[in-house]
């Protein structure tokens, strides 16, 4: 006779067994502490705010700095309350001041170097994001550096989606805790509720015998008419039903993501990003695998480049120091032509320069020939924003400044900054990636203000 065996993670008595081969851990409940439940509601008017804001940026322009001045006000005030046991850092009160010096251009219609509003609201945005990041620690490695496209990663998408419904959660988990209470304390608010409906009845009495009085005499009449009207209901039947159901449907997804970010930001296990941020280094460490005389070669191909390129377009390229242009130029011709190939020949000689400072199997400050190389690379970096500024100081010092020629400074004063930053980090040995942002970022903000 065969017998039934018990199938596996049960007794014979159906009860189930536990697996000791099993070793998940139960989930966490979720929990929600009562500045993020004040939060959570409070993100609900900063996203109408925001959706309000938007909304009135071509018909008012008042209206929209009204709104913006509520917007970030709430926005910085939302985050330091979320954050205000976490210390604060001096790099978080860098990008607050960027932040700030933005909001007060725009407020105050200081955004004379942009075409339009747009570029400098864009700037605020990413100036905000980046505080936020910065205040709550949730930068990888704790201050702002070479994984600044991991934390922009990090702070624009990862963060506010992969926590998009903890508002609802909050919420909700609110919402029950509420319930249990409700049960103890009925009684008590249906007293309340009577109170409040007992005062509203001698309210109504009181108005009724006040009307009957400025009736009965024409002099107390004339004394509370000011009063009265003050209190006077007023209906307004042009009321925008339709578009007040839109801005509040559009705002939902805006306010989930303003607390998803905040509240990401503060969930985030500061440790765990620390880890994450050394396992990447070590990952970058596995990119060691170049030669050194291959980069010796192709650096030499690079200086050489441009050694050539100076040496054949010297009268050309440097004209504009003696003010003695090419023949067939003008100013504005000379001036345009090639600025901007020589901004992104700059740009293109820093990705250079990454690769080989991460690829070179041998560090580049260990090797004396490539070290050298690699400083007559940054050398001929700078001399090409020295010329582009030559050519655009010529330009300004003819026809004026305009914000366009403004903007293409700060761009060269940027690029020539990098140089000396790269130039300092391969002779000295520091971090200088982080002076490069905060540089870049101060001029940016108070471009602004121009």
């Amino acid at each position: 006779m065969n017998i039934p065996q018990p199938e596996a993670g049960t007794t014979s008595g159906g009860a189930a067994a536990p697996n000791p081969l099993s070793t998940a851990q139960p989930r966490a409940a979720f929990a929600a502490s009562v500045p993020e439940r004040r939060a959570a509601l409070i993100s609900y008017a900063l996203g109408y705010l925001y959706i309000r804001m938007f909304g009135v940026l071509a018909e008012d322009g008042t209206v929209f700095r009204v709104l913006l001045a509520l917007f970030t006000l709430g926005f910085a005030a939302l985050t330091e309350y979320l954050n205000r046991d976490t210390p604060r850092t001096r790099e978080s009160s860098v990008w607050l001041g960027c932040m700030a010096t933005v909001f007060a251009a725009v407020l105050f219609e200081r955004c004379n170097a942009w075409d339009w509003e747009l570029p400098v609201l864009l700037f605020l945005h990413i100036f905000a994001v980046w505080w936020a990041l910065s205040r709550s620690g949730a930068l990888l490695e704790g201050e702002s550096g070479h994984l600044l496209p991991l934390d922009a990663l990090n702070g624009f998408v990862l963060f506010p989606f992969a926590h998009f419904f903890h508002r609802a959660r909050t919420l909700d988990l609110a919402r029950a805790e509420r319930r249990a209470a409700r049960k103890r304390e009925r009684a008590d608010a249906e007293t309340m509720i009577w109170s409040l409906v007992m005062s509203a009845a001698a309210l109504g009495l009181l108005a009724l015998a006040a009307g009957l009085l400025t009736s009965a005499d024409e002099g107390f009449a004339a004394l509370f008419t000011d009063l009265f009207d003050w209190f006077r209901w007023r209906w307004t039947w042009d009321f925008d039903v339709t578009g007040l159901v839109l801005r509040i449907l559009l705002s939902l997804p805006v306010g989930a993501y303003l607390f998803g970010l905040l509240d990401g930001a503060l969930r985030q296990d500061k440790a765990a990003l620390r880890e994450r941020s050394r396992r990447v280094a070590e990952q970058m460490t596995a990119l060691r695998g170049v030669p050194e005389r291959v980069w010796l070669v192709l650096l030499s191909l690079f200086c050489l480049l441009y050694l050539t390129f100076f040496a054949v377009q010297g009268r050309y390229l440097f004209g504009a120091f003696t003010r003695t242009l090419p023949d067939g130029f003008i100013v504005s011709e000379y001036a345009r032509q090639g600025f901007f190939e020589l901004c992104k020949v700059m740009a293109v000689n820093f990705a250079l320069l990454w690769l080989v400072t991460r690829s070179s199997r041998v560090e580049v400050r260990r090797q004396r020939a490539a070290w050298a190389l690699c400083l007559v690379l940054l050398a001929e970096s700078f001399l090409l924003a020295v010329v582009a500024f030559s050519k655009l100081a010529l330009y300004i010092s003819c026809f004026g400044f305009t914000p366009k020629r403004l903007q293409s400074t700060w761009l060269v004063c940027v690029l020539a900054f990098g140089t000396g930053c790269a130039a300092w980090s391969l002779t000295r040995g520091g971090k200088t990636f982080r002076v490069w942002m905060f540089f870049g970022a101060v001029t940016l903000s108070l471009l602004c203000l121009y």
